[in-house]
């Protein structure tokens, strides 16, 4: 995709392929902007920049001064006749002003009139047109005829209009291109924690600096105390604590030594560590976050793709506004009040302000989750989710937190060492909780695990696998009778005790048999309770979708206060989303692991914990960490966005119909109307701006959902979502 040098939004394809990447840029804004912020080495264009608008805003002002001058002379004119001492000579004196005129005004002409000229042709050439075309033909006009009027010693000039628009216009878009870039913070920031350079170490242990672009996949990096780690890789040597909390939101360094994992963007906090690269640049953990927030920077959502089809729509409309504006001008005025009013009408019906509407306040709104480490896979996702009436909670991973602990464990004594060595290996390949709490019982007691040929995980229900020619379940209870595995009394005992205590139950067994039962314990997390409570605040319903037995299920909805669906298999949460959508639209709340199905059939999918995995493509939202409490914050920014992005749209529309009929009707002249558009253009930056600070009073909800309409989509027969797409292409 083509895109902006400076801003990185996309542009349209068409045009020559030839434009080097660095001089394509979306607007004379971004420009102009991309000049001021380079580096003085380079070719001194940040002062040359300056130096050329200041040098045009002198002039400019020069030619408001003699432009004072001629407004006064022509008003005595007309006042009374001609007297000595308002005669040959103060006509005289006023010819020389207009020519000073066109001396001061000429250079501003080129200087500012030059980049806005080449602006609206480079668009036209890639078949758009642009803005840049109608600022450049108004101006154009008011130049050529004062140019005229002042050869001809006759009729009115109007330079300071030309020279004041071609000011107003360049202020205005570089205001709009400072608030991109103040937009895109978050990435900029992510991708400042690149270190410039590396130190990688050699077959023969030697060190040498080498800039990261360089490093390759299998070259070791010694990263030392206190500097980010570049790539994500392996601990070859040394031990360290390892600051995460860019990735996970865990606050606390976690302990890391040789053989551990270690991921781009984390921070060495103590040690010195030698990392064997896995993957690096783009590709590493670190790369692909920032490529996901750029990607959700591109993508238009719905409000954007309208304001795009007005703003082409309204340029069309201006220029016949324009015309018609010429001919009452003529009709009321001649040929003066026909180049005045149609400027007029030209220069107030730029949408300009209509352009940035909407994608301000989606990249605001992307920055300031981003800064809560969370992500949207673009502005779709964000004008969805305000829609949300409706969120489904998975339990397992999600509501309850860090790894389950077995409560108990029966099993005959002639099968104790074989079931917890088949156990072992089962519970190794499977990334399900409640496996991880197992093996972690099973590790303490030194067991050796079983070696497995072929496991199959079946979502909802456990593994099977085979072992010595032999199935083996490991599972729920369901699983255990769908493989037609007996309980005995001692098994039955146990299932029993373990599900009037409201516990998880994890049953293994082979040959017709369960041979063990294991009951664990599940812990919330700290803030599971007050993310629904904050929810129902905000007017939306709550449900908690398990798999767990029905007592379990009971005991969560008492604890949470509220409802709880137990027993379901994912094919089971797939039918409670979908019974959801019939009243509103849903967001399904998970790990995007186990629960990927009833991500993918909701309105809107939200995972939790993607820290270590920006891939999983049922996601809508991406929460890095794994705080409940994030979920109603998303909730209300989206609320809080969208509301924005609707006063901006409205106030643009209402700007350039209310402006253009003032306009036509004579009652603006151009000056007030190049003003105005800046105007316009600034209280959609600034009201865009106040996202960001709205968005830090968000921890603590008070405001309600009710003014958005349930929105119900057509679900799933069509092509996948463009937020589905996106999380594809990290994969």
């Amino acid at each position: 995709m083509n895109a902006c040098h400076f801003c990185h939004l996309p542009m349209p394809a068409r045009g020559s392929a030839a434009t080097p990447d660095a001089d394509r840029f979306c607007c004379i804004g971004c420009r102009i902007a991309a000049e001021i912020t380079r580096a003085r080495g380079e070719g001194g264009q940040a002062a040359w920049i300056m130096a050329r608008l200041g040098i045009a805003v002198f002039l400019t002002m020069s030619v408001m001064v003699m432009a004072t001058y001629l407004y006064g002379y022509e008003w005595s004119a007309r006042a009374g006749p001609t007297t000595p001492a308002h005669g040959e000579m103060p006509s005289a004196l006023a010819g020389v002003v207009r020519y000073i005129c066109l001396i001061f005004a000429t250079p501003v002409f080129f200087i500012l009139g030059i980049p806005v000229w080449n602006s609206a042709v480079a668009n036209a050439r890639r078949g758009v047109a642009s803005t840049d075309l109608l600022i450049v033909l108004g101006v154009a006009a008011a130049y050529i005829y004062s140019y005229v009027s002042t050869l001809r010693g006759e009729g009115g000039v109007y330079f300071e209009t030309a020279c004041m628009i071609l000011v107003f216009v360049t202020l205005g878009r570089y205001l709009e291109t400072s608030m991109k870039l103040h937009a895109s913070d978050a990435v900029r920031g992510l991708e400042s924690l690149f270190p410039a350079s590396v130190s990688v170490r050699n077959d023969a242990n030697q060190i040498t600096t080498l800039p990261l672009s360089a490093v390759r996949a299998g070259q070791s990096i010694v990263v030392p105390a206190g500097q980010r780690i570049a790539v994500d890789g392996i601990i070859l040597d040394g031990a360290s604590f390892v600051d995460e909390q860019l990735l996970t939101g865990e606050s606390a360094p976690v302990a890391r030594r040789i053989g551990d994992a270690v991921r781009a963007g984390t921070l060495n906090t103590d040690g010195v560590l030698v990392v064997r690269a896995t993957r690096v640049g783009e590709e590493s953990t670190l790369g692909r976050l920032v490529r996901l927030l750029d990607d959700a920077r591109r993508s238009k959502g719905r409000y954007e793709r309208l304001a795009d089809r007005i703003a082409s729509w309204l340029i069309g409309a201006t220029i016949v506004t324009a015309a018609l504006g010429a001919y009452l001008g003529a009709m009321r005025g001649g040929l003066e009040e026909s180049l005045m009013t149609a400027l007029a009408v030209l220069l107030i019906a730029c949408p300009c302000s209509l352009g940035i509407a909407t994608p301000l306040a989606i990249w605001v709104a992307l920055g300031a989750a981003a800064a809560r480490r969370v992500l949207f896979t673009g502005g779709e996702a964000i004008e969805k989710l305000a829609c949300v009436r409706t969120v489904c909670f998975d339990k397992t991973g999600t509501l309850t937190g860090g790894t389950p602990t077995v409560a108990s464990f029966t099993a005959s004594e002639a099968d104790s060492e074989t079931v917890l060595r088949t156990a072992a290996g089962m519970a190794s390949l499977s990334t399900h909780a409640l496996s991880r709490g197992i093996a972690d019982y099973i590790a303490l007691r030194r067991v050796t695990p079983a070696r497995f040929g072929n496991v199959q995980t079946l979502p909802a229900r456990g593994l099977i696998g085979q072992r010595d020619e032999q199935l083996c379940a490991m599972g729920s209870p369901e699983l255990m009778a769908e493989r037609g595995f007996a309980f005995n009394a001692a098994m039955r005992a146990a299932l029993e005790k373990a599900e009037s205590a409201a516990r998880p139950v994890v049953c293994i067994g082979w040959s017709g048999s369960v041979r063990g039962v294991f009951a664990l314990d599940e812990t919330l997390r700290p803030t599971a309770r007050s993310a629904l409570a904050a929810i129902r605040r905000i007017g939306a319903r709550v449900m908690v979708l398990t798999g767990d037995h029905a007592q379990r299920g009971e005991a969560l909805a008492r604890e949470l206060d509220v409802p709880v669906r137990s027993r379901l298999a994912p094919q089971d949460k797939i039918r409670c989303v979908e019974q959801a959508q019939s009243t509103s639209a849903v967001a399904m709340v998970g790990d995007g692991l186990n629960d990927a199905p009833a991500l993918a059939a909701a309105d809107v999918g939200i995972a939790l914990g993607c820290g270590a995995d920006l891939t999983r493509e049922s996601a809508d939202v991406c929460l890095l960490g794994d705080d409940p409490a994030a979920v109603p914050w998303a909730m209300m920014l989206a609320r809080r966005a969208v509301r924005t992005i609707r006063f901006n749209l409205l106030w643009a529309c209402i700007y350039n119909v209310g402006g253009m009929g003032l306009a036509v009707a004579g009652k603006l002249s151009p000056l007030v109307a190049a003003a105005a558009m800046v105007v316009s253009s600034l209280m959609v930056v600034s009201h865009s701006a106040r996202l960001a600070q709205a968005a830090q009073r968000l921890d603590e909800p008070a405001d309600s959902l009710a003014e958005f309409p349930a929105h119900n989509q057509a679900k799933k027969s069509g092509p996948p979502r463009a937020g589905r797409a996106t999380m594809e292409a990290l994969s």
